[in-house]
C-alpha cells in the first residue's frame, strides 16, 4: 500500500472587508482606552496623594474598618497609610481623590453607586467638599474592602495595588467599549445626529426618542428601523439601520434582519433612502449588497463613532438628503 502524497496546506484566503472592518474597530478601541487613561488622570491623582503630609492624620484603626495587620503590611511596604487606606478628612477637603481610591478597590462607579452612593459628582470636581457623613461611609466601605485583599495576599505589595488602578480603568474602559459595539450602538448614532441638529441649528429634540427639524422633518429614533427621518408629510425618507457587533459568524445574519427592514420601508416609499451602518462588513456580505440592491449606502459603524472625517461624510450624505427638495 503506497504513501499518500503530501499536498500542501491550503492558503487561508484573506478577506479585504473583514480585515479593514476588524482594523477599524480595533484602532478605534485602542483609541479609546489611550484617551480613557489620558482623562482619568490617575497620573496626577497620584502624585496629589503623594504630596499628602501623613502627620496631619490620625488612623483610627477599628473605627475606620482597617484590620492592624494590613496596616502592618501596607507599612512594612514602604507605602504611606493614607496612599492605600482612605481617611475622611481626606476625601472630606479632596473629594475628587474618591476616584484615585475607587479605582485602588476595583471598583466602578456603578458599583459604588450601588453599595454606597454615586461619587461622579466628587470625581469630576462639580463638588468641592463632601459632608462628613458621607466621607465617613465611603472610608469604611472601602477600608474593609483593601484590608480583605491585603490580608488575603502573602506577597502583598503596594506597587499590586497601584497597577490595580489601571486594570480596573482598562476594566470600565472595556465596558464603555463592550457598550459602543453592542446596544449602545444605536444610542451612540442617536447622540451623534442630535448633536449635529444642535450645533448647526437645523432642529431640537421634542421628545424622549424623537426630533423636529426646521424644514417640518422628524427623526424617530426606534426599532425597524433604528433612525426614520419622515419628511413634513410623513414620508419616510430615510431609513438607517445600525448593527454593532463585530462577532464574524454573524455578519451575513445581522445583515439578513437589516435588508428584512429595509425592504419593508422600500414597499412604503421606493425612493426611500437606505443607509447600512454595520461594525463588522466581510466580502460575502459587501456582495450580497450589491447583489440585492437595496441599500442605498453603507458605512463602518465604529469610524463613525470615533473618526471625525467619517462622521462628516455620514452626515453630510443623511442631511444632503433632508435639504434636497423631494
Amino acid at each position: 500500500m503506497g504513501d499518500f502524497p503530501l499536498t500542501k496546506k491550503a492558503k487561508r484566503r484573506v478577506d479585504k472587508h473583514l480585515l479593514e472592518a476588524l482594523t477599524k474597530a480595533y484602532t478605534a478601541r485602542a483609541r479609546l482606552f489611550h484617551n480613557g487613561v489620558l482623562a482619568s488622570k490617575v497620573d496626577l491623582l497620584i502624585a496629589e496623594i503623594g504630596a499628602i503630609s501623613p502627620q496631619t492624620l490620625k488612623w483610627n484603626l477599628k473605627d475606620l474598618c482597617i484590620t492592624s495587620s494590613a496596616f502592618k503590611r501596607v507599612k512594612q511596604s514602604g507605602a504611606r497609610p493614607h496612599q492605600i487606606f482612605v481617611h475622611p478628612k481626606v476625601v472630606q477637603n479632596r473629594p475628587h481623590l474618591v476616584a484615585y481610591y475607587r479605582n485602588l478597590a476595583a471598583l466602578s462607579q456603578k458599583g459604588i453607586g450601588q453599595i454606597l452612593f454615586s461619587t461622579s459628582r466628587y470625581e469630576s470636581r462639580r463638588a468641592g467638599t463632601m459632608p462628613a457623613p458621607e466621607a465617613k461611609r465611603l472610608c469604611r466601605i472601602l477600608n474593609k474592602i483593601l484590608c480583605g485583599v491585603i490580608d488575603s495576599m502573602p506577597e502583598y505589595d503596594v506597587s499590586v495595588s497601584r497597577k490595580a488602578i489601571l486594570a480596573e480603568i482598562g476594566a470600565q474602559l472595556q465596558g464603555t467599549w463592550a457598550n459602543l459595539v453592542g446596544q449602545g450602538a444605536a444610542k451612540a448614532v442617536e447622540k451623534i445626529i442630535c448633536e449635529h441638529l444642535e450645533d448647526n441649528d437645523l432642529g431640537e429634540q421634542t421628545g424622549r426618542r424623537e426630533c423636529r427639524l426646521k424644514n417640518g422633518w422628524r427623526i424617530i429614533f426606534a426599532s425597524e428601523p433604528d433612525v426614520a427621518f419622515l419628511d413634513s408629510k410623513g414620508v419616510k425618507r430615510i431609513a438607517i439601520e445600525i448593527k454593532g457587533s463585530l462577532d464574524i459568524a454573524g455578519a451575513q445574519t445581522r445583515y439578513g434582519e437589516a435588508l428584512k427592514s429595509f425592504r419593508k420601508q422600500l414597499a412604503e416609499n421606493p425612493r426611500c433612502h437606505t443607509i447600512y451602518l454595520a461594525s463588522c462588513f466581510t466580502d460575502a456580505v459587501i456582495d450580497q449588497i450589491r447583489t440585492d440592491g437595496q441599500v442605498r449606502a453603507w458605512f463602518n459603524l465604529t469610524s463613525i463613532l470615533s473618526d471625525e472625517a467619517e462622521r462628516r461624510l455620514f452626515l453630510d450624505q443623511v442631511f444632503h438628503i433632508v435639504k434636497t427638495p423631494g
